[in-house]
């Protein structure tokens, strides 16, 4: 065990990290899954003094009955302990719905732009003092590009889509609609790679149609 020492040297800082390092990682990675798994296989949330609805309203509940994840730190610790891609992608689907309307709400009462809340639940950067101040989540899944915003908007727009995602059935990205990519009329095309070309290829491409348009006179 190592002492408290308010003053270690390099070795012991050196130790203590190592030390730090490997209790952290058993207890998120191994740990923690493991709690969480039997958490969500006997649906604890719903035999609490307060139950709650699903398995996101009782992460996010700041009650003792729930897990009080109420700020990005903690909530990126729920998710690197929960597989989310396989068994658990249904409850992290619940979370992702909590958390967004919870931080709408957040922002909509501090009068916060929703453009200065977080796409990415590990970006760092503070777009503002008042958000700053707030100990709170301010991730918003719904602006993420992520997997955790693709679910979100399969979860609004195709429900069945998303329970097949959800229960293995089927990928996320085979889910979501795919963009339909905009026709050009021939002449745009033309245009387009007119714009792309070097100098030389211009000045040949113009000699080329002056002399095509000689011969359709």
């Amino acid at each position: 065990m190592i002492d408290n020492n308010p003053n270690p040297g390099d070795d012991e800082l050196h130790e203590m990290a190592n030390q730090y390092i490997s209790t952290a990682s058993k207890l998120i990675f191994q740990d923690l899954p493991h709690v969480i798994s039997q958490i969500i296989e006997q649906e604890i949330w719903n035999k609490r003094s307060h139950p709650y609805k699903n398995f996101g309203e009782y992460a996010l509940g700041q009650s003792p009955d729930g897990l009080g994840i109420t700020n990005n730190d903690l909530l990126w610790l729920l998710r690197a302990a929960m597989n989310k891609s396989n068994q658990h992608a249904a409850h992290w689907g619940d979370v992702l719905g909590e958390v967004d309307t919870s931080v709408r709400m957040l922002a909509k009462e501090k009068k916060i732009p929703i453009r200065e809340l977080h796409r990415d639940l590990t970006e760092q950067d503070v777009m503002s003092m008042q958000l700053a101040q707030e100990n709170t989540i301010t991730y918003l899944p719904s602006r993420s590009k992520s997997a955790d915003g693709q679910l979100l908007k399969l979860r609004a727009s195709d429900p069945e889509a998303y329970d097949n995602v959800v229960q293995g059935k089927m990928k996320l990205k085979e889910a979501m609609p795919q963009p339909t990519r905009k026709k050009l009329h021939p002449i745009e095309s033309v245009k387009n790679k007119f714009s792309s070309l070097s100098k030389s290829d211009r000045e040949a491409f113009l000699a080329w149609l002056e002399q095509e348009r000689e011969n359709m006179v």
